[in-house]
């Protein structure tokens, strides 16, 4: 199950390439669950919600007023019960770095609240967390994001470390390091290239979890 923001939902569109990595490689016993349907035309199941932050998935369920006035999303504890996956995809941190000023740590503790609400529905999850790509929010112009990002991601490696057990193993994505932020409109949302690039970075995160 995929959990995260735009860049997962729309246009998230990685999705579909992801896919096509694991099937060119023989790859085909595993079935998407999530809440959503696909954007893309790759027929993925996701549960990920456009403008989202780490802490939003932490609340039972919460309401993203800046995109969608009125409606109400399921966060990570009501999603594990609802679609019971064996394993977690978490592709947050892109809104909480947005203006390029929030802390690293109290991301990780989202991260690491997400991670207790899963294992709560399931001893035995696996949880594979994304370090972000690159990015220049407000349309190429803030650096300062760029940076708060890049201090997120390079914790990220050793949060996971101290969070991972045997029976719960707690996995990194490495989607920052061969990544471009101008293959993009914005310098956030990949276009086709940029999605390509990121779908072979998650193939790579996966392929020996799903073998």
């Amino acid at each position: 199950m995929i959990v995260g923001d735009s860049i997962s939902a729309g246009p998230g569109c990685y999705k579909k390439y992801l896919v096509q990595n694991l099937e060119d490689n023989g790859i085909t016993n595993y079935e998407f669950v999530g809440q959503y349907d696909d954007d893309c035309g790759g027929g993925v199941k996701h549960s990920a919600v456009s403008c989202t932050t780490s802490d939003q998935y932490t609340q039972a369920s919460f309401t993203v007023p800046n995109c969608f006035a009125g409606d109400s999303f399921p966060g990570m504890s009501m999603l594990v019960a609802s679609h019971d996956p064996d394993l977690i995809m978490i592709q947050l941190g892109v809104n909480d770095v947005w203006g390029g000023s929030a802390p690293v740590e109290p991301i990780l503790a989202n991260y690491a609240t997400l991670i207790e609400q899963a294992r709560a529905h399931n001893p035995n999850i696996v949880v594979v967390v994304a370090q972000i790509h690159k990015i220049i929010t407000d349309n190429c112009q803030n650096a300062a994001s760029t940076s708060n990002a890049e201090a997120l991601v390079m914790a990220v490696p050793g949060w996971a470390a101290g969070v991972t057990t045997q029976e719960s193993p707690v996995l990194v994505a490495d989607l920052w390091t061969n990544s471009d932020a101008h293959e993009s409109d914005d310098c956030v949302h990949p276009n086709d290239a940029g999605a390509q690039r990121m779908g072979l970075n998650w193939y790579n995160a996966l392929a020996d979890i799903l073998r």
